[in-house]
């Protein structure tokens, strides 16, 4: 038995003939950027969020970006985010000539820590941009919290993340800008990049940077049956937790959330040996991220010498297991037993 961490191939077979059906008519329209399809795609995701206003961007790297713009974050400010997360969120940042300051994260959700966040709050901060890791939940309601009590702007990577709940919201619906991607292995994926950007406010994104109109229609075929894959997703979450959650530490959303499960993740100690252990059985997994961003080459002179101590140990010890929507029950079982086999010794 092969199980695939990613199958694209399969989870959009599906939806083949739909595709096909979406491309003649915007072949013949000649109108492939800021088209109906996209405007479709906007309200169709601005009313699935409960938001007012959606801008399809090329990618989720673009969404943030001109996010930050928009809110006027540029030289001089300084951006709290996490030192655990894709490049591309620090990468946005420093593209509006900010600051970004890293501040350590929660050891059980993986995403910034509230407390440490506040520590590293100065006269120069602008913004908290929390990153929902893996389609888990920040602790919005501290970290709203904090925002307000300093006067700060809010804004969320929830790149990994859509559908994802906090309180019966779903995210992107919480800070003053929210950004998603729809890379094609996301939850929502598109056949090529895309994004979206989350503001209640007018924003100027250049053509070169919007989402163009066959992306838009594939996701309009797609987006329909998301709910469906997420609870799916949701359901081999809880098959996972339930037979290893006291065996091995498992990445856990906030309180009060409902997690989209990008990713699920564990923490091994012997984390080499173990994707070996699954290796051997046919078992693809994933290391998301191996370094904490201020190890990485292109960000460390930036960074110095900062010890960020609960990244650090996160980054030598994390692993996600496969958790596609169309894993079938004899896949997760074997999954389990060869998780459980190695955790046995």
């Amino acid at each position: 038995m092969t199980i695939r961490f990613y199958d694209l191939k399969s989870e959009n077979e599906e939806f083949i003939q739909d595709f096909q059906a979406a491309l003649k008519p915007i072949v013949q329209s000649g109108c492939y950027v800021l088209g109906p399809e996209l405007a479709r795609f906007e309200q169709s995701l601005a009313t699935w969020l409960g938001v007012n206003r959606v801008y399809g961007t090329k990618s989720g790297s673009d969404a943030l970006f001109y996010g930050l713009s928009a809110l006027n974050i540029g030289p001089g400010d300084e951006v709290i985010t996490s030192p655990f997360t894709f490049p591309a969120t620090i990468e946005a940042i420093l593209r509006t000539g900010a600051t970004p300051v890293l501040a350590d994260i929660d050891p059980e959700t993986l995403c910034l820590s509230p407390e440490l966040c506040a520590a590293a709050i100065t006269g120069r901060t602008r913004a908290l941009l929390p990153v929902h890791l893996f389609g888990n939940c920040a602790d919005l309601n501290r970290l709203t919290g904090l925002a307000q009590q300093h006067n700060l702007l809010l804004i969320e990577d929830a790149a990994q993340a859509l559908g994802a709940e906090y309180q019966g919201k779903k995210l992107g619906s919480f800070g003053a800008a929210a950004a998603f991607s729809f890379y094609p292995t996301k939850n929502l994926g598109a056949l090529g990049n895309g994004g979206a950007l989350v503001i209640d406010r007018p924003v100027e994104i250049p053509n070169s940077a919007r989402l163009d109109e066959l992306q838009a229609a594939f996701l309009n075929i797609k987006l329909p049956h998301l709910d469906r894959n997420l609870n799916r997703r949701r359901e081999i979450a809880e098959a996972y937790r339930t037979a290893l959650g006291t065996r091995v530490r498992v990445v856990s959303s906030a309180s009060g959330s409902l997690a989209s499960y990008h990713q699920f993740a564990i923490l091994v100690p012997e984390r080499d040996r173990f994707r070996q252990h699954l290796a051997d059985a046919g078992i693809q997994t994933m290391v998301y991220y191996p370094e904490p961003i201020h190890h990485q080459a292109r960000f460390a002179r930036r960074f110095g010498r900062i010890h960020l101590p609960v990244a650090e140990r996160v980054a030598r010890e994390i692993v996600c297991l496969p958790i596609r929507q169309n894993l079938t029950r004899e896949e997760i079982q074997f999954i389990i037993s060869k998780v459980l086999e190695f955790l046995a010794g």
